[in-house]
């Protein structure tokens, strides 16, 4: 089979491997689509400590169930499925709990076993048990469905935001997950949605697609507040999100959030300095909660993948490019130069 193997720092080379073996505990998926995420781009260029060159990476995808030995019935070869990478022990104390996304012995797609830049792919079984895969529709794109996996995680952190109705939500950072936080955000009844970015031109593609109310370019950290500010009639943001990984973000988000705020710091930080400053008086006077968030449990993960196919959150507002797998390289270029948001790779088709 194809197979786009990562070979050293920010070089995939397009090789013919064997297809994988598939043993009685695997389901074995031919790729339709999967896009570039975040993450696979950190290791693109910078490598992963749990990742071991040469490698297959890619966690974001959709295919059709090639092989399986489904004991229950409920899936059977020829069904297009969505598959969450992250596979849960199912019996710590976290899963027994149902916070699958705090197992202790998760094991994650495209890390502890290859990933899906390849024609076929192979899945632990389990994960009709945990119920992180998901058939997908016929008139739904697959394209679209490979952006469950991040869209569920968006999906946690509002859940645990309490996002609602009346809420004004201040959006720091214009990439794909900062747009699905604004969609989401709307999606629950926010009375008014901002989307602030560093870059000017980040926000003028993103601008072009409609998911906020307004677009602040920070300038300052001043000019932020003092826009954030006039917006919210000099009450602060009920809802601020970090959806991008820099400190000095997430001390901004504080200063413009309200009395009785809340803030989520939904991306990890810089490991070399994870340490943020925040002004703890603020937090205090404020009554300001701050918290994280970290992955999705199963039953979210049903729950997004419907609000995606049921076109409740217009995904197709992410995705820029399309291209096939011997120009991933391309597409990770891509999204470094700012130029893409959402890049899809288009692997193989339902027919063949």
């Amino acid at each position: 089979m194809k197979a786009a193997v990562l070979v050293g720092k920010s070089k995939f080379e397009i090789q013919e491997v064997d297809r994988p073996e598939i043993r009685e505990d695997q389901i074995r998926i031919k790729v339709l689509s999967a896009s570039l995420c975040g993450s696979d781009l950190r290791t693109y260029h910078h490598g992963h400590p749990k990742v071991t060159l040469p490698y297959i990476i890619g966690h974001e995808y959709v295919g059709v169930i090639d092989s399986i030995k489904d004991k229950t019935n409920t899936f059977k070869v020829g069904d297009v499925v969505t598959i969450h990478p992250a596979i849960s022990c199912g019996k710590c104390e976290y899963c027994s709990e149902g916070d699958h996304n705090m197992c202790e012995n998760r094991r994650v797609l495209g890390i502890a076993m290859p990933g899906a830049f390849a024609e076929y792919v192979n899945v632990p079984i389990e994960v009709i048990e945990r119920g992180t895969i998901i058939k997908v529709p016929d008139d739904v794109d697959p394209a679209v469905a490979t952006l469950s996996e991040p869209f569920v995680a968006v999906l946690n952190a509002h859940e645990l935001l309490e996002t609602t109705v009346g809420d004004d939500v201040v959006v720091l950072g214009a990439g794909p997950i900062g747009m699905f936080h604004c969609m989401l955000a709307r999606n629950r009844g926010a009375n008014r949605v901002v989307l602030a970015d560093i870059s000017q031109e980040k926000l003028k593609l993103v601008a072009k697609r409609g998911v906020a109310d307004e677009y602040v370019y920070i300038e300052s950290e001043e000019k932020l507040i003092e826009e954030i500010m006039e917006i919210t009639k000099g009450k602060g943001a009920s809802v601020v999100v970090v959806a991008n990984t820099s400190p000095i973000s997430a001390q901004q988000a504080v200063k413009v959030a309200a009395k009785f705020g809340r803030v989520m710091l939904f991306a990890g930080f810089p490991k070399a300095n994870p340490n943020l400053g925040l002004d703890g008086n603020l937090i205090h006077y404020r009554q300001i909660n701050v918290m994280g968030a970290y992955g999705s449990t199963p039953s979210q993960y049903q729950k997004a993948a419907q609000l995606l196919f049921q076109g409740k959150i217009d995904a197709t507002n992410l995705i820029t490019h399309h291209l096939p797998l011997e120009k991933i390289n391309e597409g990770f270029d891509l999204m470094t130069s700012g130029e893409a948001l959402k890049v899809v790779l288009d692997i193989g088709n339902r027919e063949d």
